[in-house]
């Protein structure tokens, strides 16, 4: 799956300079641009939001379903928390099912999360990297739409044995206005810089990182498209699904 002309001792270099790094045409153009279809066209996302301290999972329908003031009352106790730097709202598709029960074309997507889970792919991150102790992957595809947004953060929590945050961007076109930007800071909280969304290019970078998803503007002209998750370490926890 992956771009057979990548460069990978570049790569390495660009990535140890500060533990970043983004990497254009990361998979075969075929992959990304099926995979792109089925997630804008196939994929049934949940809401996943933080709310009442635990995280959230909505199906579409049932959020639907909501009546106006619960929607209210949601959205005032999330912009509530972002206020405070706390939380995130987005739609997100979690690869912890068995594969069985995704058959057809959604099917295709668990065979990317196999492959990243494959020894040609872990290879190819240690490659990159230098980490020498990975041992799996985890997955969700994730939607950023109009209004939705994953304030500060670092990945680094402890006894989950994270050592690398992924994201697989699946986005045609992207005004950085829209918002919906990787953004990265340093300890103080100052902005660095921030990477636009983008199609079939790959972040990949330190736990350690402080980062965002900036707030998606009502004015952003189509949905951002990704897969997401975390490389692990040998000491990683048994494998559960992931939230955010």
């Amino acid at each position: 799956m992956l771009n057979p002309s990548l460069d990978r001792g570049s790569l390495a270099r660009e990535f140890h300079r500060d533990q970043r790094i983004r990497i254009e045409n990361v998979l075969r153009t075929e992959v990304a641009q099926r995979i792109r279809a089925i997630c804008a066209e196939k994929v049934s996302f949940d809401y996943v939001y933080f709310l009442d301290g635990a995280v959230r999972v909505t199906g579409e329908q049932e959020m639907a379903g909501f009546d106006g003031k619960k929607k209210a009352q949601i959205s005032q106790e999330l912009m509530r928390n972002a206020t405070k730097g706390i939380g995130y709202l987005y739609c997100g598709y979690v690869m912890n099912q068995s594969r069985a029960v995704a058959d057809g074309e959604l099917g295709y997507l668990y065979e990317l999360f196999e492959y990243l889970n494959s020894p040609d792919m872990l290879d190819f991150v240690e490659e990159i990297t230098g980490r020498e102790d990975l041992v799996r992957a985890d997955a969700q595809y994730t939607r950023y739409s109009a209004g939705q947004y994953l304030t500060r953060h670092r990945d680094d929590i402890e006894g989950k044995a994270r050592r690398l945050a992924y994201v697989f961007g699946f986005t045609r076109r992207w005004h950085p206005d829209w918002g919906g930007l990787l953004q990265f800071y340093d300890d103080a909280g100052t902005p660095r810089d921030a990477w636009v969304p983008a199609f079939n290019c790959l972040s990949l970078f330190d736990v350690r990182h402080l980062h965002s998803v900036s707030y998606v503007t009502p004015f952003a002209g189509e949905a951002r498209l990704s897969l997401t998750g975390w490389f692990y370490g040998e000491d990683a926890p048994v494998r559960q699904a992931s939230s955010g």
